[in-house]
């Protein structure tokens, strides 16, 4: 079942994802102008033009993204010193990865340089990195491989790390990682992972009882302005981000991987 619903998800990222829409209203409104439905076909047209105006101008992601990123905040200075930490795979390019023979990392590379940088802070936490390959062809290009590498290339002793290799999303993630981590109860875990990815990964964790201290990083969200700025191509990307993922907070509730969208606690 986790399988179908993987492939279920790969398919309808693409359905749903703004830039396909931008490119099938066209073929709509041609199709439309054929059979002489001039007037739908126009109106396509308008909600074409206007979406491109909008998003091209503005960074429509980041009126989004707010909501999510504002769930989480960095632990206090003061915070009691982690038992374990687990970093959430996302961060890498692993046919760019494989295709050189290095690591390569793209532009969640956060997750990774405060991963590094806590497990030196806290040489007695526990260490967990989870990610496989997310891609529904070559699973054979785990980002866990490429993760180990940097790791050992940085110094950071072989052995102290546990590595998921198996997982596809996030659910997998927290579902594999409990299984290899073991965690007891009352062990204070931080959660490192995207700003805007938190609320769905800490209720997933919540759904399979693991507690945990999110850490939170790669933030989007910058204060706002309505003054205009052309930036067609990140704004873009940025929508296509974030949209995707309150699409997934979405069908997780539904589906009942999550509970609730923003979980106060486990």
């Amino acid at each position: 079942m986790d399988s179908v619903f993987y492939i279920l998800s790969k398919v309808l990222r693409l359905l749903l994802s703004p830039a396909t829409w931008l490119l099938i209203i066209p073929v709509i409104a041609w199709l439309l102008s054929k059979v002489r439905r001039n007037g739908l076909a126009l109106g396509l047209w308008v909600v074409e033009i206007i979406s491109i105006l909008l998003i091209g101008f503005y960074s429509v992601g980041q009126w989004l993204v707010y909501p999510l990123e504002s769930y989480s905040h960095l632990p206090e200075e003061t915070a009691p010193s982690p038992d374990g930490i687990i970093v959430l795979g996302g961060a890498w390019r692993p046919f760019v990865a494989d295709y050189w023979n290095q690591w390569e990392l793209n532009q969640a590379a956060e997750r990774e340089l405060a991963f590094i940088s806590l497990s030196r802070r806290y040489p007695d936490a526990k260490l967990v990195f989870t990610g496989g390959s997310g891609r529904l062809m070559h699973q054979d290009l785990k980002e866990a491989d490429i993760a180990e590498r940097l790791y050992k290339d940085l110094g950071i002793e072989s052995g102290r790390v546990l590595f998921e290799r198996e997982s596809r999303n996030t659910f997998e993630n927290v579902k594999f990682s409990r299984k290899l981590a073991s965690p007891k109860a009352g062990e204070r875990w931080w959660l490192i992972t995207s700003a805007y990815h938190m609320p769905r990964s800490v209720g997933i964790f919540c759904r399979f009882g693991w507690p945990v201290i999110p850490y939170p990083v790669d933030h989007f969200y910058t204060e706002q302005t309505w003054k205009p700025s052309w930036g067609f191509t990140d704004h873009l990307w940025e929508l296509e981000k974030v949209s995707y993922e309150w699409f997934g907070l979405l069908v997780y509730r539904i589906t009942g991987k999550v509970t609730v969208f923003f979980p106060e606690e486990c």
